[in-house]
């Protein structure tokens, strides 16, 4: 019997040394975010995701100083990062466990999003809406998503080069719903009623359905869409809306715009500042039904964050529609991409 009670007792320690290892233990906690490494934060992203719940997450930022001590995000959340062209610029934590990761295992422990723009792109380049104007006349109709447009594939290729090799190595790909826009060949008729022309090729928005349809993209970089920035109780418009109820399908909202107080209309430096006379503005994801095409133009607008300057907080509201891309010189609209580690 002693034998058995040797064994029983040495396999019970081999199960405690095996737990010992499985178990991450986790880095030295530290004053603020910006004192952790890269690879620290994502070590304490992954205890946060094995908590599932936001509780249990919640717990373990606390823990690491990545909220105050009531659990909440106030934009102090923040690290430095140096592009590779020498640019300083900085990120905050979005919000925990909010993001599903593409391959399936759970949650991405840390949203992030810069505070800063960090490029001024857009959203469409005239050669693509050239292009996809004449797909619409040739075929009647095609469709145009976040995941199609110029900035999403600039974020996902040419921006990705510019972060610092401890950051990228750390990003994981996440899954982001995004509405698609339904284009359809239209015609547009002469302002002489007595023509016998056909009249002018155009684009519109075919009639949304009760249900409009989306697409899931997998993406390592991606911008916040409408009503991840704005509660569904203040987006501006009835979410019974058939025009509207589109952008419902593009997420929830963060907690860093949760805790931060952001409302439709009102400057909230949550949504970073702008000092020059001319303001500024940073795109989001989300597109919008607002004059699609102008005659044979194809040029539809998208959302945005935006502001007045003179060190104006930005603000969102639902009118805040700039075309996809400035027919008139080089890109004014701010791009603050977002990343999850």
């Amino acid at each position: 019997m002693p034998v058995i009670v040797g064994g029983i007792v040495a396999a019970v320690i081999v199960i405690a040394a095996a737990a010992f290892v499985l178990i991450p233990k986790g880095p030295e906690v530290r004053g603020c975010l910006n004192d952790y490494s890269w690879d620290e934060i994502s070590q304490i992203s992954q205890l946060i995701s094995k908590k599932g719940d936001q509780n249990g997450a919640i717990e373990v930022a606390k823990k690491y100083h990545l909220c105050t001590s009531d659990g909440k995000l106030d934009g102090t959340q923040t690290k430095d990062v140096t592009l590779s062209d020498g640019t300083q610029t900085k990120v905050m934590i979005m919000g925990f466990n909010h993001d599903d990761k593409s391959d399936g295992s759970g949650k991405a422990g840390i949203t992030f999003i810069f505070t800063d723009d960090v490029a001024k792109q857009n959203m469409c380049e005239k050669t693509d809406m050239d292009n996809l104007f004449q797909e619409i006349q040739d075929n009647g109709s095609a469709t145009l998503s976040w995941e199609d447009t110029s900035l999403h594939t600039w974020l996902n290729d040419s921006f990705t080069g510019q972060l610092p090799s401890e950051l990228s190595d750390k990003i994981v790909a996440v899954d982001k719903t995004d509405a698609v826009m339904p284009l359809v060949a239209t015609t547009l008729p002469y302002y002489d009623d007595d023509s016998d022309e056909d009249g002018s090729p155009s684009v519109g928005l075919e009639g949304h359905e009760s249900t409009p349809k989306a697409i899931t993209s997998s993406d390592k970089l991606w911008l916040p869409s409408y009503v991840e920035v704005l509660a569904t109780d203040d987006l501006g418009f009835d979410p019974s809306d058939n025009d509207f109820n589109y952008l419902l399908q593009e997420g929830s909202q963060y907690q860093i715009y949760k805790d931060g107080g952001v409302k439709q209309n009102k400057p909230n430096k949550i949504l970073g500042t702008y000092d020059s006379e001319r303001g500024g503005g940073w795109w989001l994801r989300s597109w919008s039904t607002y004059e699609v095409a102008y005659f044979t133009t194809l040029r539809p607008c998208f959302r945005a964050c935006f502001s007045d300057g003179d060190g104006e907080a930005a603000r969102i509201t639902n009118d805040s529609q700039p075309y996809s891309y400035n027919k008139d010189g080089d890109p004014i609209v701010g791009v603050r991409p977002a990343f999850c580690i």
